[in-house]
């Protein structure tokens, strides 16, 4: 008799456990019928797959804003079969004690750290990479996290220098420049280094080819979208709009692996 009780009970909490996850997901006090009803749909989806979660009061709190080291953890969760670890600890130096060790060594260990880097060296011997996983998360630094999953999935568009520099026009705040050799080039930096003085323009910098790429990729995809012709690539980034972008890529991307 105790046996089979003890058998019965797991099925029954599993059942407690999706039953409250989907009522919570569609009953947050601070969602439905709120100025953030348009994020309802992704944060229901993205609270039942177990990306994020709300809190114990009943609240989502789609309005506060997250750190990089929150979204690369929701994100990870949201696409585990990505990992560049190889069992190693992250190559960001003040990331490899932190909580989200693990998140940032899949996404970004080996060729991969190029595309996040904050930079190089620094403060830090040895031109080691550093990341600042706490940081409040900008909509650049979100670009640059997504480009990993549109690269796993052969969905990185590869375009033409000119391409860039035409699809940058669009938009009044992503700047194309000539490289000052006294900048590091930081992938935080709403900047494309492109040399347009020469009569075949060249990417002006390491890996400004990458920063390029992610930023026409998500643009070109929609999962980045502008506001009368303003991208806020300087803008911090809410819980609300996290996991709309999140949505949105997971949308474009998981059908095609």
């Amino acid at each position: 008799m105790l046996k089979k009780k003890w058998l019965i009970t797991p099925l029954v909490a599993v059942a407690l456990f999706f039953s409250q996850s989907a009522f919570a997901a569609n009953t947050f006090t601070d969602v439905n019928g709120t100025k953030y009803e348009w994020a309802a749909e992704s944060i229901r989806s993205m609270v039942d797959k177990g990306v994020v979660k709300g809190y114990a009061d009943g609240t989502f709190k789609p309005g506060k804003t997250i750190t990089k080291a929150e979204f690369v953890n929701m994100f990870h969760k949201l696409f585990p079969e990505i990992n560049h670890s190889s069992g190693k600890a992250s190559e960001f130096v003040d990331a490899r004690k932190h909580w989200a060790n693990k998140d940032f060594a899949a996404l970004f260990n080996g060729d991969y750290v190029w595309g996040f880097t904050e930079r190089v060296g620094g403060k830090y011997p040895n031109y080691q990479f550093y990341i600042n996983p706490d940081k409040p998360l900008t909509r650049w630094d979100v670009m640059m996290i997504a480009s990993v999953r549109t690269d796993y999935t052969n969905q990185t568009l590869h375009p033409e220098i000119k391409e860039v520099i035409s699809a940058a026009a669009q938009y009044k705040d992503i700047k194309i420049r000539k490289a000052n050799y006294n900048d590091n080039y930081s992938f935080s930096y709403p900047v494309i280094y492109i040399d347009t003085t020469q009569e075949e323009p060249y990417y002006d910098g390491d890996s400004q080819d990458q920063k390029a790429e992610a930023f026409y990729t998500l643009t070109n995809m929609g999962v980045l979208t502008a506001n009368d012709g303003y991208l806020h690539p300087k803008a911090l980034v809410t819980r609300a709009e996290a996991v709309t972008i999140l949505q949105r890529l997971y949308e474009a991307t998981k059908q095609s692996k």
